[in-house]
């Protein structure tokens, strides 16, 4: 994990300056250690255009540098008639934050988020890739599991207004399942990177800190992400794999 300031102070100037992204050298992707892009998915089984948004995180998550989660949200299920066995309030409430951050209206699904913009992003392979692309690479804090529990190690200016720290325990890889009823009968659904529960880990209003929380059961992975409030920009973001001590 990156523990450095200098890189630390970069990811967050720029989320200080509306997180505008910078462009990225011709390199397909960043060299090891410099860093993350995070993409959030917030998905139905019962949304009909919800599948191709999932294959294509599915892919994307797949690259070393990109941290993808996705969220089952319930808005669709007394419509279509099929309840998201993954949606959780806590699911919900996150991309609320973001829409009463962002441009949108409303709620809506497949929502993607990079980087924590709030940006109103109708989904297409083609947007999709082009705002991954142009993303700037978070740097990470010190994070990993030490006896039962996360240890969240922080460094960097103080802020104006202190960060929040979440913890997200996702099940690593994909997964499918067969949707039976709804506007998705028939599809078998790709699920990547599934989010299973949201942790907030405690508030850091810069220097120094090292924050606490449990280490998730299982098989489960975990991602630390530094927001600037409900809905803001992504100011770092590390993640702790499951089974490793990093």
């Amino acid at each position: 994990m990156i523990n450095a300031l200098a890189p630390f102070l970069i990811a967050l100037a720029l989320s200080q300056s509306n997180g505008q992204p910078r462009p990225l050298a011709d390199e397909a992707a960043p060299a090891p250690g410099a860093g993350l892009v995070v993409a959030e998915l917030f998905t139905s089984q019962a949304c009909r255009f919800c599948p191709a948004a999932n294959e294509w995180l599915a892919v994307a998550g797949e690259r070393d540098h990109v941290l993808a989660l996705a969220y089952g949200v319930d808005y669709w299920d007394a419509m279509y008639d099929w309840p998201d066995e993954y949606a959780q309030p806590d699911f919900v409430e996150r991309q609320k934050a973001y829409v009463d951050a962002g441009e949108a209206r409303r709620v809506f699904t497949p929502h993607l988020v990079i980087n924590g913009g709030p940006e109103r992003m109708r989904f297409s392979p083609e947007r999709a890739e082009a705002a991954l692309d142009a993303a700037a690479f978070l740097s990470a804090p010190d994070a990993r599991i030490e006896g039962e529990a996360i240890a969240i190690r922080l460094d960097g200016p103080q802020l104006d207004a202190p960060a929040d720290v979440w913890v997200m325990h996702f099940s690593p890889g994909a997964e499918r399942r067969l949707i039976s009823a709804g506007s998705n009968a028939g599809v078998e659904m790709v699920h990547f990177n599934v989010v299973r529960a949201i942790a907030h880990a405690g508030e850091w209003p810069g220097g120094r800190a090292t924050l606490h929380t449990p280490a998730p059961g299982g098989d489960q992975s975990s991602a630390v992400l530094v927001q600037a409030g409900p809905g803001g920009r992504l100011i770092a973001a590390a993640r702790v794999r499951a089974g490793s001590g990093e």
